[in-house]
């Protein structure tokens, strides 16, 4: 048995927040963390895998600067991580994110007996769709 959590980075502004000239947030200046409903997730991913040994596969979509994020899950007792990361992924909507993790989840491969879980609603206030859109 395999637990897939969807997990998405966010910036981490509880330290200095980067500005541009123009008034906008300079992401790529900036550390990215686990969005927190994600981490939730993994939370309760991982206590399964203490009551029943399944494995626990973390899955994002995201530039690779992600890699740091997933680095962290791992050191809390993740198995795996997979990072989607092409630069043709940056403008997807909505949809297109929900398709390409659903892709990636699928190439994982998923047995009768997986779990799927994705965060209820990322901090930076989406609409959280991609969740049950997987």
């Amino acid at each position: 048995m395999k637990c897939i959590v969807c997990v998405k980075q966010v910036p981490d502004t509880s330290g200095v927040v980067a500005v541009k000239e123009d008034g906008t947030m300079d992401r790529a200046a900036m550390a990215t963390i686990t969005n927190h409903d994600d981490l939730a997730a993994v939370e309760a991913a991982l206590e399964l895998k203490d009551a029943t040994g399944c494995k626990v596969v973390v899955v994002s979509m995201g530039p690779p600067p992600a890699e740091g994020m997933l680095r962290e899950l791992l050191a809390m007792g993740c198995d795996e991580a997979v990072l989607v990361s092409a630069r043709e992924f940056g403008g997807s909507d909505t949809y297109a994110t929900s398709q390409i993790l659903a892709a990636a989840i699928h190439k994982i491969g998923v047995e009768s007996d997986d779990i799927i879980f994705c965060g209820r609603q990322a901090i930076d206030g989406d609409t959280a769709q991609v969740g049950p859109q997987i």
